[in-house]
């Protein structure tokens, strides 16, 4: 038997983000004092400090900003993806976000490489948002 894949820890603050995950939806948060979009989940905004948070679904098209294909798995849940791309991308909304690109040679991986985002089902209904090309 393998090893389970990780789980996020969910809390409060990050709930809206892992159940829209789990309907197949990004969520962000954006900040209703300066409009600054937050990503990861937080409970103020660290552009003004403002607790007044908004969550609104994300266009889940982002560009690749550095990307690094990784042969060692770090655990052996992961040991039969590699390898694997695993990149960090800016959205459409601004924020940054890390993610594997999933469906791509590593061959063809490039900077600025348009993605969006999809969903890897875990245990327990969780789902982990990832990247996949946007251009085929």
């Amino acid at each position: 038997m393998s090893a389970a894949k990780a789980l996020p820890r969910i809390t409060q603050v990050t709930r809206p983000y892992w159940d829209g995950a789990r309907s197949g939806k990004l969520m962000l948060q954006r900040c209703q004092t300066c409009r600054a979009v937050i990503h990861y989940p937080r409970p103020w905004c660290p552009a003004c400090w403002s607790t007044e948070l908004e969550w609104f679904e994300a266009s889940g098209h982002a560009r690749v900003i550095t990307y690094t294909v990784v042969h060692q798995p770090p655990f052996e849940a992961y040991a039969l993806d590699v390898p694997y791309v695993l990149a960090v991308a800016r959205l459409e909304e601004g924020p940054q976000m890390m993610a594997n690109v999933l469906g791509i040679d590593s061959k063809r991986m490039r900077i600025d490489l348009p993605v969006r985002v999809i969903f890897e089902a875990r245990a327990g209904g969780v789902c982990v948002p990832q990247f996949e090309p946007a251009e085929q």
